[in-house]
């Protein structure tokens, strides 16, 4: 006897001619190939029994499971078609997945780890269905802590929150180098016509905030009182803004720097020339999660390193996503893989010095004078463990 393993009824004239079928059954489907000698025979089983149709030359019989309730057949049938579920029907890879939710603050490839894992399967292997929602980093730490949001990837401003006191933690690290661009209208010609102009930024006290005002200081501006950085949230936002002169210049992560290039709004400055390491993006959640799901900050922390290992090795993969996500054309987007690829992490892990300069900042623009550790502001070891499963780190 072959065995089928069919889905809900969802045809109409089968609906209409199994008038016991329910809409939330599940069809076992069986062929007699005793039934297949005679049209008569056939004809005169089909007329005498409601459950049984004929398909290309086969009487089928249909065979009932409503809401686990089966109808009369005889217990060798029922056995029989238990076991070919059993057997047969393929697990569904999704009914195992814990669906968290991971927020970004921007759309632009300092978040690729995020979109890596996504895109390529990498948090499903380890049983996670990650829902990536775009949301203002203001807003990440009280999501954190009221539990309305899982992770975040806004790893630098959850370390300036840390530092203050809100109970979050940095659990891995992205980008450990800015991968930030200031790109400037027609009009700005050289680093001292930025004074008294606007330079856009995602939000108030962002990396993106502190990148344009050390830029400018750079150049020798005071970024109190020659520029005035303007939140205006996502880069297509920033892109608009500069196109139509509402600001005069920026701050953009690729692949916004190249496309806003290609659109005539020449790059006056790259951060990674200018600036020490900065931490830009990794991976943060509330120390309550820590507590009460271990495992599950232990596997989302696993597949955010598989990711910065994926990223690094498949660049041709790596690049036709950016390509397909980011709506450019191939050249564009592997050009912006190469700007991204080198400020990204190989293995999650991040200078200590970088950290420290982190607090440092936070502390002075608040005027802190107290000590604050690295462990009230980041826990490594999941990291560690991810490392050492992964072959990245031996074992102790």
């Amino acid at each position: 006897m072959d065995i089928f393993i069919g889905s809900k009824c969802s045809t109409e004239p089968l609906r209409q001619s199994l008038s016991r079928q329910d809409a939330n059954s599940t069809i076992i489907e069986t062929r007699n190939p005793k039934l297949e000698r005679s049209p008569a025979d056939r004809n005169k089983l089909k007329h005498s029994n409601p459950n049984y149709e004929i398909r290309n030359g086969f009487v089928w019989n249909f065979v009932f499971f409503d809401h686990l309730k089966l109808f009369r057949i005889s217990d060798f049938v029922l056995h029989f078609c238990l076991l070919a579920i059993l057997l047969v029907a393929p697990v569904h890879p999704t009914l195992a997945q814990e669906r968290i939710t991971l927020a970004i603050p921007v759309h632009a490839l300092s978040q690729l780890p995020a979109y890596v894992g996504s895109r390529f399967g990498l948090f499903r292997e380890e049983g996670l269905d990650v829902q990536i929602i775009q949301m203002r980093t203001a807003l990440v730490g009280p999501a954190l802590i009221s539990r309305d949001l899982d992770f975040a990837t806004a790893a630098d401003t959850m370390l300036r929150a840390a530092t203050t006191g809100l109970p979050v933690k940095v659990i891995a690290f992205g980008g450990i180098k800015p991968a930030l661009a200031l790109n400037v209208r027609p009009e700005i010609k050289k680093p001292e016509d930025l004074k008294g102009k606007m330079i856009s930024v995602s939000s108030r006290g962002s990396t993106t905030d502190i990148v344009a005002r050390d830029i400018v200081r750079h150049f020798g501006l005071n970024p109190d009182t020659d520029i005035v950085t303007m939140p205006l949230g996502t880069q297509t936002n920033q892109l608009a803004a500069l196109k139509s002169n509402a600001v005069q210049a920026s701050l953009f992560t690729p692949p916004y720097d190249a496309i806003a290039e290609r659109d005539g709004f020449r790059v006056l400055a790259v951060a990674g020339d200018i600036l020490k390491d900065q931490l830009q993006a990794g991976l943060s959640t509330s120390d309550q999660k820590i507590r009460a799901n271990p495992d599950q900050v232990r596997r989302m922390v696993r597949a955010f390193v598989k990711s910065l290992i994926f990223l690094h090795k498949e660049k041709t993969k790596v690049a036709e996503m950016i390509a397909k996500e980011w709506k450019i054309d191939l050249d564009l987007a592997q050009r912006s893989y190469q700007s991204i690829a080198r400020t990204l992490s190989t293995d999650g892990s991040a200078g200590e010095e970088s950290v420290r300069r982190v607090i440092e900042q936070t502390l002075a623009a608040n005027k802190q004078q107290k000590q604050v550790g690295l462990a009230q502001v980041e826990d490594l070891s999941f990291l560690r463990r991810a490392q050492e499963e992964l072959g990245l780190r031996p074992k102790p």
